[in-house]
């Protein structure tokens, strides 16, 4: 009895060596949690699309009376989390990558707007070869949006967008391979093979006979062809980048199961850079294309397709062209404070708006877009990790009704950001 308890405390010691051995050990992976939390209080004194605050890109509605309206936003708060490592295939450290914030809606009932819920917004993984050469496999941000203007109210939805911006997410294959030169300069080629996209609640169901035959698939998808995207950038250190990148990407309009039939193509190129001189940043993109609804272009506005028409609605076979840009500038008057200000534009072709058709009023404007220019300007400090803001925005938007009408509207917002 006594030699079996002996034998029972030595294995009870060698276990408990083990595991403090194992305990001591430092883990394969590596852990992060990267984000921001985010408030804005903000007024504005019209209707703003896609909804107010955080998310606003251009007006709607303007008021006569009873203008201002006061609100608080906490949507675009942001939390990234990533496992890196172990090194497999030869010296290769993987990486997964899940972000999301909280502008997929209000939750139910008369309390929605408090409990937000959840959007995924980049979900991928990672093989960095240490090399310079770097793939990734899931949904990440287009290449085609390379910056966006700087702002602490509006980063989830940049006011670049409506304004000089274009692209989005989307589920892809990407490679990115950057290349050393002298005097600091470096450059990256970038690639991106990933699905087509098209207005997925348009075209996900059936509509009147002779409409699109979609069985569940959008008439992107229906195509059978990938978007593709290529992005090529220069640098130097932080004191200057420049790029340019292109998107393609085509639909069938008669969708899976109906040969032959029109196809529409989604096409951008998108040129940009930035110069930081000092205390002194500048920077601006420019884009042109076709079709870009896809890639929150046309206002966030899929035409309607000729074989989507299901009644008097003069539907044709159209292309509709579109441009765009944005310039900002800022000046750091110490290392924590700095004012900047911005404008851009964005205006699609209004021959070709005049031709093309919508469902109804481009979510609830008051006719066909023609033209938005956002301007704005921001008083910001920032002391580590803790940012405050007052930013003000305007909205210059132009639809074609029976006439051209204006719609004008001011947005002010004080924001409170915290990023880790």
């Amino acid at each position: 009895m006594k030699k079996m308890n002996a034998l029972g405390i030595g294995i009870a010691l060698l276990l408990g060596t083990a595991q403090v051995a194992r305990a001591d050990e430092p883990s394969p992976f590596t852990f992060a949690l990267h984000g921001f939390v985010s408030f804005s209080m903000y007024a504005q004194d019209a209707q703003l699309n896609p909804s107010g605050g955080q998310q606003s890109l251009y007006a709607t509605h303007a008021f006569d009376t009873d203008k201002l309206s006061l609100s608080g936003d906490v949507r675009q708060s942001r939390f990234n989390f990533s496992v890196a490592g172990p090194k497999v295939l030869g010296g290769a450290t993987p990486k997964g990558v899940l972000e999301i914030d909280f502008f997929q809606g209000n939750g139910a009932g008369g309390f929605g707007d408090v409990s937000l819920l959840n959007r995924m917004r980049l979900a991928y993984v990672e093989l960095d070869f240490n090399n310079g050469h770097r793939l990734a496999f899931g949904q990440m941000n287009d290449l085609i949006f390379a910056i966006a203007p700087t702002s602490l109210a509006h980063i989830a939805f940049p006011a670049g967008y409506v304004a000089g911006n274009v692209g989005w997410r989307r589920p892809a294959i990407w490679g990115f391979h950057t290349m050393g030169g002298g005097e600091g300069l470096k450059s990256e080629f970038a690639w991106e093979i990933g699905r087509s996209q098209w207005n997925e609640n348009a075209t996900a169901g059936s509509f009147a006979p002779g409409a699109p035959a979609t069985f569940g698939t959008t008439v992107a998808e229906a195509s059978g062809l990938p978007a593709v995207e290529a992005r090529y950038t220069v640098s130097q250190g932080k004191a200057w980048s420049a790029f340019v990148t292109g998107h393609w990407n085509t639909i069938d309009e008669n969708g899976v199961g109906v040969k032959g039939g029109p196809s529409l193509q989604t096409m951008a190129l998108n040129v940009g850079g930035k110069v930081v001189a000092g205390p002194l940043t500048v920077q601006a993109t420019g884009f042109t294309g076709k079709n870009l609804a896809p890639l929150i272009g046309n206002f966030l506005t899929f035409q309607l397709l000729k074989t989507q028409s299901t009644g008097p609605l003069p539907v044709t076979h159209d292309d509709l062209h579109e441009m765009g840009g944005w310039v900002q500038a800022g000046f750091n008057f110490t290392k924590e404070l700095s004012l900047w200000g911005e404008i851009g534009t964005d205006k699609p072709n209004w021959d070709d708006v005049r031709k093309v058709t919508y469902a109804a009023n481009p979510a609830g404007t008051p006719g066909k877009p023609l033209q938005n220019v956002t301007t704005a300007g921001m008083l910001a400090y920032r002391d580590g990790g803790f940012a405050y803001g007052l930013e003000w925005f305007h909205f210059h938007t132009k639809y074609q009704a029976a006439a051209i009408q204006v719609v004008k509207g001011d947005q002010w917002l004080a924001s409170f950001n915290y990023f880790f």
